[in-house]
């Protein structure tokens, strides 16, 4: 059927107001038990593990780190002009997912 086409019967649309969060908790419980991770960010020496897809989707920094990337398990050293936020980077990472105790499921 095409766009311009009116179905012969009423079409129904189910929308959820929780999925996508349920899909970044998901995420997020994944990330914690490092489960599917396939970046590691290096700050200062220390060591984040993430989905690129995350990163990349909620930063264009890192989309333009990790797309085109097809190593498995990627390693980036964050530049040295961002070390001093090194401190934040795990922070930036937790906003990225979304939080337990600000979302929950339902």
């Amino acid at each position: 059927m095409s766009v311009d086409e009116k179905p012969d019967s009423p079409m129904y649309v189910y929308e959820s107001t929780v999925h996508c969060t349920n899909i970044l908790l998901g995420l997020n419980d994944q990330r914690k038990k490092d489960i599917l991770c396939d970046v590691t960010l290096i700050v200062e020496r220390k060591e984040f593990r993430a989905h690129r897809a995350v990163l990349a989707a909620c930063s264009e920094y890192f989309w333009q780190a990790l797309v085109g990337q097809t190593k498995h398990d990627l390693v980036v050293s964050l530049p040295e002009e961002v070390q001093w936020i090194g401190s934040l980077v795990c922070l930036l990472v937790e906003v990225y997912y979304p939080v337990d105790s600000w979302l929950t499921r339902r």
